[in-house]
């Protein structure tokens, strides 16, 4: 059974939708063909009477010159022109994807299938197939797996200016062996600036950074 936290989730995310469709003079119909679903569906997106997937919403943010950030924390702008539209293949590749991310943010905190299946009211079997890349998993699900496994929702979204470098930070062998709150800190998104800057320190020759720790104190 869905939390009432889920539903919640659900809803805002339905009024919100419904507020950037309006916003940008988009119809339903063209939504509908954006993603590849029928009128029917996205109404029942905007009524929060079904869960939209990240896949979908990534696609929708596009389509609409609304960032994902309007639609997860609220904050609206206007971005550069550029649309997007969802074919199966596609779906399948985000879906795989999500999944494999989710499976191995799992397996570094530790958890257990049926403890994330738990953590967000459904089935085992369900979970299961979440992980596999053999359903969507509702956005308000995802959300509510990542804040409880220590990151935010941006961890699996698909940005290229910070999947690939994502990919290289996050070493299973290397992350599990740094304290949780360490771990929280490197799978958040936001920090990857941080996390880079820290990389091009590990590359820097002893004596640049001896050099460069002498002008810090300085300052």
């Amino acid at each position: 059974m869905e939390s009432e936290v889920i539903v919640v989730k659900r809803k805002i995310l339905g009024v919100l939708m419904r507020a950037a469709r309006e916003r940008t003079r988009r119809t339903i119909g063209e939504v509908a063909h954006c993603l590849g679903v029928t009128p029917a569906r996205v109404r029942q997106y905007e009524a929060a009477a079904r869960a939209i997937t990240l896949p979908e919403l990534e696609a929708l943010s596009l389509f609409l010159q609304t960032p994902l950030s309007f639609f997860l924390d609220g904050k609206a702008e206007i971005v550069a022109e550029k649309t997007i539209s969802l074919n199966a293949d596609e779906s399948h590749a985000r879906r795989a994807a999500i999944g494999a991310k989710l499976k191995q943010l799992r397996e570094v905190e530790g958890k257990s299938k049926d403890d994330c299946a738990q953590a967000i009211g459904c089935t085992a079997a369900m979970y299961n197939r979440y992980e596999r890349g053999a359903a969507d998993i509702p956005v308000a699900d995802l959300d509510t797996l990542a804040r409880w496994l220590g990151v935010n929702l941006f961890y699996f979204v698909a940005d290229k200016t910070t999947a690939d470098e994502s990919s290289s930070v996050l070493e299973l062998e290397k992350l599990s062996r740094l304290p949780r709150d360490v771990r929280a800190f490197v799978l958040d998104a936001g920090n990857l600036p941080y996390v880079r800057m820290a990389m091009k320190f590990t590359e820097m020759p002893a004596d640049r950074l001896k050099e460069l720790g002498e002008i810090l104190t300085r300052v």
